[in-house]
């Protein structure tokens, strides 16, 4: 009973944990400027300022739109990114995110359990890079593609699934085997080329990535296939 008591307190704690954590919500009222904290809803947050290179401490919703302005990482000196401080989430929800130049999405160099970036509902992330253990998730709905060649998933890893886009610009077919099908997971599992990942060229420089379907997805397609045409015959009888 005891030790019940303990359990259920422990996640009384983290509910309400949870419910204390807020989040800046995109509003995009103003520009496209991802870092004017003018474009963001910051009711919920005690986050007042946003800049280049300086992590935000807490989640950041953009989406379901529409939008006066779609968010854009705007072109800045050398490289940069939009940061978030360990353990928070970045979530594109049936909106677009893109980029100007060459910056990107990360976490803190010192980081120890970077930032997760959700990628769902029909949402299209575009980034030129993601970099310090930022975890891409996309769902069977929405795409990322990154701009970068050279190493655009820099400390970071990608899980794509069944449905989702992976794409790159910059990175042709065997730039991505040799630099990030070791980032690349499907539902959590390690991406394997044939089996349950394809990787193909985008016709230019740059590649695609898909997962494989199951073998049970396509024999329940070919089945609904055939019990249409099936219903489709008598009808016609």
């Amino acid at each position: 009973m005891k030790h019940f008591c303990k359990v259920l307190g422990t996640m009384f704690v983290m509910m309400l944990a949870a419910q204390a954590q807020g989040q800046l919500v995109w509003v995009g009222g103003v520009s496209t400027d991802m870092f004017d904290v003018a474009n963001w809803d910051l009711s919920a947050t005690a986050v007042t300022t946003l800049a280049p290179n300086v992590s935000v401490s807490d989640n950041v919703l953009i989406g379901p739109g529409p939008f006066a302005n779609n968010p854009i990482i705007p072109e800045l000196d050398a490289q940069q990114r939009f940061q978030l401080d360990d353990g928070y989430s970045f979530t594109l929800d049936g909106a677009t995110l893109g980029v100007a130049g060459n910056d990107g999405v990360g976490g803190a160099t010192d980081t120890t359990n970077g930032p997760t970036v959700n990628v769902i509902n029909g949402a299209q992330f575009n980034s030129f890079f993601v970099v310090n253990d930022v975890k891409v998730k996309i769902d069977g709905t929405s795409t990322a593609t990154f701009g970068g060649g050279g190493n655009p998933i820099n400390l970071s890893t990608v899980d794509i699934a069944p449905g989702g886009t992976l794409a790159f610009i910059n990175e042709d077919p065997a730039a991505f085997r040799a630099e990030h099908l070791s980032k690349t997971f499907v539902l959590g599992s390690p991406g394997v080329e044939g089996v349950n990942l394809n990787i193909i060229s985008d016709g230019a420089v740059g590649s695609i990535i898909t997962v494989v379907p199951e073998p049970s997805s396509i024999t329940l397609a070919f089945a609904a296939g055939a019990a249409l045409l099936s219903c489709r015959r008598r009808r016609v009888m």
